[in-house]
């Protein structure tokens, strides 16, 4: 958990010398990542900050909000700020964007992907940054273009002049694409076949993951996106929950691509030759650091669970998890694809957007 939480009123008297050893990281808030919002507090005008490290930013693997155990937020204490003060600083601050995005709808290996490219390139990854969660909460009912601005510009910042960041938000976070400026940041989704999706979220408490999400995402709001559907379904099955959800995803990415600066990438095709990381460098236009294939600790990366390094877990024992939970039910998962074949004009066994790198 976090500690010794406190809140700066007046962002413009900064003598307090109880607070000499924050006091620099605010001054250089603008360009320097060392203070990441991990929190907006829209009600009470407040911004929570922790402070970091770029090896903090590292260990950091799994998602950037406070927890217990490997993976999660390495920072040790937080501060907050009125957001409106901070939507002044950056007001007048014009950044060089070096950012890409990650898009994603979970267990589509994403956190796998993070990592090489992070070790592959001049790289400071944000995954799963929660403050882009509470941004797109607001924006459902609101619009605020200079707070867009202080969020994105608060998030385009980096150790290095030559280091691009990489935001990987979660799911949830895949409308900010609409309804902010970020369609024009170059953007990658990566997705997973729908019947490994549909066999993801019918693991354990990814089932109650997948009910959750489908709810938040609102039902009838999907399946007006989507168009009715030629039959009715029942809602509260997981398989009919997780198609909906993946069809909505793979629609939303459809209709960006026409205009937006994004590319689409299949996890089996990154699980079945990583080296695709480079290719996807070269799209992005990073800078390389080395060749991680020729390093020792590739094959720690590629046969370890990648979101706390616990155990030992690769390409084939999730291909043959998945196989399992797919051969259990699978009169369920082909009712399924027929039914999002059929959303999306298309034959599910041959899927494939028309921008996507391979």
């Amino acid at each position: 958990m976090l500690k010794n939480e406190f809140h700066i009123n007046n962002i413009n008297d900064l003598e307090d010398k109880n607070l000499q050893s924050i006091i620099g990281k605010i001054k250089k808030i603008t360009v320097s990542p060392d203070l990441f919002p991990y929190r907006i507090d829209f009600d009470n005008n407040k911004i929570y900050f922790v402070l970091m490290n770029h090896k903090k930013y590292k260990k950091s693997f799994f998602v950037l909000s406070p927890g217990e155990g490997p993976g999660y937020l390495q920072g040790v204490y937080s501060i907050s700020l009125n957001l409106s003060d901070v939507i002044n600083i950056f007001k007048s601050n014009n950044y060089l964007n070096k950012s890409f995005i990650l898009y994603n709808h979970g267990f589509c290996c994403s956190t796998l992907l993070c990592r090489l490219l992070e070790e592959s390139f001049s790289l400071l990854s944000l995954k799963e940054p929660p403050a882009l969660h509470d941004l797109k909460s607001f924006l459902q009912n609101n619009i605020n273009d200079d707070l867009n601005h202080a969020i994105f510009s608060l998030h385009n910042r980096s150790y290095k002049r030559s280091q691009n960041i990489l935001w990987k938000p979660s799911d949830y976070a895949f409308d900010l694409i609409a309804e902010t400026d970020s369609k024009s940041i170059p953007s990658l989704y990566l997705y997973s076949p729908l019947r490994e999706y549909i066999a993801s979220c019918s693991k354990g408490k990814r089932v109650d993951w997948i009910k959750n999400r489908f709810i938040a995402a609102n039902p009838d709001k999907i399946i007006k996106y989507l168009g009715p559907l030629s039959e009715n379904k029942d809602l509260s099955k997981t398989s009919v929950q997780a198609s909906l959800y993946w069809c909505y995803f793979a629609k939303k990415f459809n209709d960006f691509s026409l205009n937006g600066n994004i590319v689409a990438l299949n996890s089996e095709t990154l699980l079945k030759n990583p080296n695709i990381t480079y290719k996807l460098g070269n799209h992005f236009n990073l800078k390389r650091r080395f060749n991680i294939f020729e390093r020792k600790n590739i094959n720690k990366l590629l046969n370890t669970y990648v979101k706390t390094d616990a155990y030992e877990f690769n390409a084939s024992d999730r291909e043959k998890m998945l196989s399992e939970i797919i051969n259990s039910n699978i009169d369920e998962i082909l009712e399924a694809e027929k039914m999002v074949g059929d959303i999306l004009d298309t034959d599910m066994k041959d899927f494939v957007f028309e921008k996507e790198i391979d």
